[in-house]
């Protein structure tokens, strides 16, 4: 990630957290010589999260399957990430606003926006919630996963074909395999 559009500070929501913390948590992935986009999010940029989402990981990590793994290694990475409540700054409403929205994805953005952090970190990128979670921010961006990844390619972090293998493991995982999105950000990979 280079010029103006690095990722410096960013509020990260769960579905963000979980989607890059998935290679670590998925046995057939070697994060430990190949790319861990969890460790290189939380080690190159200041990351908080509202305690919504740190509850909501909590309560994941009591699954039994690769989501509730990648939410233990995220609360595991917890002093590389700052617990901030949203509702406990002055520039921010009382009670959380009713934006159509799960209350972690709502106050991740009610805290990115008081922050001013450079993105919010979600994974909101289908259906009709993109939209309001664009509407809602009055500043930070939408930083989905895929174009962490692809970032980091473009900014030879990892190798392009690095990057692809990410994206199709986390999408596995995910969901994500018939994503216009995904695609598209997949294309703009190099060969």
């Amino acid at each position: 990630m280079s010029g103006a559009s690095q990722l410096r500070t960013a509020v990260a929501d769960t579905s963000a957290l979980v989607s890059l913390a998935v290679p670590r948590a998925d046995t057939s992935v070697d994060t430990d010589s190949g790319p861990d986009p969890l460790q290189y999010v939380l080690t190159s940029c200041e990351v908080s999260l509202p305690p919504t989402v740190q509850s909501e990981l909590t309560a994941m990590a009591d699954y039994d399957d690769i989501h509730g793994a990648a939410a233990s290694n995220v609360l595991a990475a917890d002093s590389y990430y700052a617990v901030l409540d949203p509702y406990d700054r002055s520039d921010t409403p009382a009670a959380r606003p009713a934006f159509g929205l799960d209350d972690g994805k709502t106050d991740g953005i009610v805290l990115a926006n008081s922050l001013g952090v450079d993105g919010l970190l979600t994974d909101e990128f289908g259906g009709t919630n993109f939209a309001l979670v664009h509407a809602a921010l009055r500043g930070p961006r939408i930083a989905s996963t895929p174009r962490l990844i692809r970032d980091y390619a473009r900014g030879d972090h990892m190798s392009s074909t690095e990057a692809r293998r990410l994206l199709d493991c986390i999408g596995s995982h995910r969901s994500w395999g018939t994503s216009p999105y995904v695609a598209l950000i997949r294309g703009q990979l190099e060969p």
